[in-house]
């Protein structure tokens, strides 16, 4: 009679984190973490997940010699997109966007000294994204091995306007960002008790062969 496969127990490691910094929204990073050791058992997924402080401003740049309205029917509002991405598709994603909607009357060209007008400006600080994960084997995950090989997260940062504008004005955004990616392995290991079932098995199976022989 062959003995049972063995069962596992599921464990984590802690988690790595590095420190990323986007100077524009549209910035973009990169940063490193160590591979997962295989000596500590089998690699059956990655989790990702990062926190963030953000400034995003919606500009607003009026082009003519005279005021206008803006916003109307739509308000302005700017959109600031930062995607983690790691190997295989691991990705987490998290948007910041300008509040509340900004609809009314911005200066002339010389009224605003030639230059853009920030209409809404936001600061958050410690927004956390989803927090993500991967699933497979060594084979599979096999982008994530190696305890001395080093695994690479990119940083991507893309920002976007929206709102009604008259002729002769345009809208933009400015901004920055700070933050921290975590990435963390999960792991089988076989259960002490399960390895010992299946050696008296494989032991019992032996014998039983012998005594056939």
């Amino acid at each position: 009679m062959a003995a049972a496969p063995a069962s596992a127990t599921t464990l984590t490691t802690s988690w790595q984190s590095a420190n990323f910094s986007l100077a524009t929204v549209d910035g973009n990073a990169q940063v490193s973490f160590a591979g997962f050791d295989s000596s500590l058992g089998t690699l059956i997924g990655v989790t990702i997940k990062y926190i963030v402080n953000e400034t995003l401003s919606d500009l607003v740049y009026n082009s003519n010699n005279y005021a206008v309205t803006v916003g109307n029917p739509v308000g302005l509002s700017a959109t600031s997109t930062i995607t983690v991405t790691g190997p295989l598709g691991l990705t987490t994603i998290n948007q910041l966007t300008t509040s509340p909607l900004y609809a009314g009357n911005v200066g002339s060209l010389a009224d605003n000294g030639n230059t853009s007008v920030a209409v809404a400006t936001n600061t958050v600080t410690g927004i956390a994204s989803p927090v993500n994960t991967i699933t497979g084997n060594p084979t599979s995950l096999a982008s994530y091995l190696g305890a001395s090989n080093t695994v690479s997260i990119n940083v991507n940062g893309v920002g976007s306007q929206s709102g009604s504008l008259p002729p002769g004005v345009f809208n933009s955004y400015s901004g920055n960002s700070n933050g921290v990616v975590y990435l963390q392995y999960i792991y089988d290991i076989p259960e002490p008790a399960s390895i010992a079932l299946f050696a008296v098995g494989l032991l019992a199976l032996t014998q039983l062969r012998r005594r056939k022989s």
